[in-house]
């Protein structure tokens, strides 16, 4: 289904935070089967997102979504993404979040948008901090005069950096940091049988430290005699 990240496409660093866009993240047919599952996913399993004017749908009950929880799983969550993504971004210690707070699918309709914010900072579940936001966009035929664009300013009332098209098959990521990126989802204006469609995956790291009065150490047994040896 998928590559190496690394070396696909240049990191932007500017305005202090990194960012990239990668086009063709997945093979077509996952893709369409993600956005399948997307647009028909149990009623039950979504919520509603308001705030400020801004609107999102968002389902994170994956379960039920056998493509979604694949490609989550077995390719966002695994250990040869979490390494690309260190590689690619400088930032090391990455974790998943197996109970996708925030996450997974969402949705947005014509004349939904997301006003400019920076996002949240703690996962309360896994009591790490956010670091990286990816999404992939699911959209077939997407127009970029529909708006939908994810935007990037300077500051809440500052100059916008950089705006990408939800087309389909379009992986992003940011780095989450002290009260910035501020970003945004420009206003729809799509036929009312076309949504925004994406999946949405976060990333965490830790700052703690070790505790001083428990520092690590190896599996302790009644000797220190110690062999590790691979058997082939």
């Amino acid at each position: 289904m998928l590559g190496s990240l690394i070396g696909i496409t240049a990191l932007n660093k500017e305005n202090g935070f990194a960012h990239a866009v990668i086009d063709n993240f997945l093979d077509e047919e996952t893709c369409l089967k993600l956005y399948e599952e997307c647009i028909n996913a149990p009623k039950g399993g979504w919520t509603v997102f308001t705030r400020a004017g801004s609107r999102m749908e968002e389902f994170n009950d994956l379960i039920s979504c056998p493509m979604a929880h694949q490609v989550t799983y077995e390719i966002m969550h695994s250990g040869e993404m979490l390494y690309d993504l260190e590689q690619m971004t400088g930032i090391s210690g990455l974790l998943p979040d197996p109970h996708l707070v925030g996450a997974g699918f969402s949705i947005f309709r014509d004349g939904s948008y997301l006003g400019s914010h920076y996002d949240f900072n703690w996962n309360d579940r896994l009591r790490l901090h956010r670091k990286l936001t990816c999404m992939l966009f699911l959209n077939p035929n997407w127009k970029e005069t529909w708006g939908g664009h994810q935007q990037y300013w300077e500051s809440r009332d500052g100059e916008m950096i950089d705006e990408v098209a939800p087309m389909f098959n379009r992986f992003v990521l940011f780095e989450n940091k002290k009260e910035s990126p501020y970003h945004s989802v420009r206003r729809l204006t799509c036929p009312k049988s076309q949504v925004r469609t994406a999946l949405r995956v976060f990333y965490y790291v830790s700052s703690s430290e070790y505790d001083e009065n428990d520092p690590p150490h190896r599996s302790i047994y009644d000797t220190d005699e110690y062999t590790h040896e691979k058997l082939y």
